[in-house]
């Protein structure tokens, strides 16, 4: 990967295929200055200077032009920093990484979903995910993308640590957790055995323990969820819950502030969020793969049955390119509104939308220049902020 590093100038882009929230403007224009989208035009209403060699005109060849994608839950940062339960990087070492990496895949603006668990799966506890948040911040100036959190806070723990990092500007989205067996994600007591043991290399015994600390928690879960949100709404924060799996589970969270349900494992769930005028968020892994690892609900089915607004990372970032392209291809929705789900519509659900998530005039800059491989779509440009940042296809 190539970064160019340019300073603030006027910037076209031609001969591209520019998505918009309504339409596509084939063979389109766009103008960037002072880091902002100025102008939107097709080629007819006007002429660019196709000679420039200063760097201020790219030339999308044809490919596509849409807004830069905005992730509000990827889980990656954890595993790069561990990768394998005994290896541990350095957080400013797999931060660094990773940014680059998600740039490669489209991503403009991240937010790592950092668990706040007790320290129950080793790596993914309370110290680890302070750290993380003081990384950010100290390397911010390194950094070609926006990096943002989305707290993961598990009810069933002590909260002392989720409120105190909720104070952070950083934080964009919070979300509440309850992985206790029988119910969620782990409907099967079995099934989180089984994953506990493969994912984390838990024994029973460990596990047992797990489970029995969690079970001591049943009584203070409602009022856990309630300071959660308390402290959210104060700050204006956006609020999830997760893995819902039925219809008064929705209704709960819902009822005391939630208005994301992310990864709903049943349609009966899926299906009363979005009676309830919740924002639905599935992942975009479960649609490129045609269906859920955890055998819970496929992101196809969610979308045929029109009930998801928003895809996420999840653990793949790259998939989040290729899902839109899929969900068009496949004649399931038209391209602008399959591009929405990983842009305008992500960035709506955590109240940033006045700044970004489309191809509008006055919204900051986050652009991607994309074209087709084999089917596949891959980034050549990238503009965050007003800046070309990447350039997958040699020097600009």
């Amino acid at each position: 990967m190539e970064v160019v590093q340019v300073i603030d100038l006027e910037l076209s882009i031609i001969n591209g295929q520019i998505i918009t929230p309504d339409g596509v403007i084939e063979n389109g224009c766009l103008e960037i200055k002072d880091r902002r989208i100025t102008g939107i035009r097709d080629k007819l209403s006007g002429t660019s200077d196709t000679s420039d060699t200063s760097g201020n005109v790219i030339d999308a060849d044809g490919g596509y032009v849409m807004p830069g994608i905005i992730d509000i839950h990827g889980d990656d940062l954890e595993t790069a920093i561990s990768p394998r339960p005994s290896s541990r990087f350095p957080i400013d070492f797999a931060l660094m990484q990773l940014d680059r990496c998600n740039a490669v895949c489209g991503i403009t603006t991240k937010l790592h979903a950092i668990a706040y668990f007790e320290d129950e799966l080793k790596g993914r506890h309370v110290g680890l995910s302070k750290e993380i948040a003081k990384t950010i911040v100290h390397n911010k100036s390194g950094l070609l993308t926006k990096h943002l959190l989305h707290v993961r806070c598990e009810i069933s723990a002590d909260l002392e640590d989720v409120l105190e990092v909720i104070e952070s500007p950083l934080v964009k989205l919070v979300s509440l957790m309850d992985h206790t067996p029988g119910q969620g994600q782990f409907s099967d007591p079995k099934q989180y055995r089984e994953y506990h043991k493969r994912i984390y290399g838990l024994t029973d015994t460990e596990i047992d323990e797990i489970i029995s600390k969690k079970s001591g928690y049943a009584d203070t879960k409602m009022r856990n969820m309630r300071e959660i949100v308390r402290k959210a709404q104060g700050r204006g924060i956006a609020i999830a819950s997760h893995d819902d799996d039925s219809s008064q589970k929705v209704e709960l969270v819902c009822s005391i502030g939630a208005r994301i349900s992310e990864f709903p494992v049943t349609l009966n769930a899926a299906n009363r969020s979005r009676e309830l005028g919740m924002t639905v968020c599935m992942g975009a892994p479960n649609l490129v793969l045609g269906g859920s690892t955890s055998g819970n609900l496929s992101s196809i089915q969610a979308v045929t049955a029109g009930l998801v607004d928003v895809l996420c990372s999840d653990y793949s970032p790259a998939s989040m390119l290729y899902s839109p392209f899929i969900l068009w291809r496949q004649g399931m929705m038209t391209l602008p509104d399959a591009v929405k789900m990983v842009t305008l519509n992500p960035a709506k659900a955590v109240g940033m939308d006045n700044m970004i998530g489309s191809i509008e005039v006055g919204k900051r800059a986050d652009i991607l220049v994309v074209t087709e491989h084999a089917g596949i779509p891959v980034v050549t440009r990238m503009i965050v902020n007003g800046k070309v940042i990447y350039a997958g296809g040699g020097a600009v």
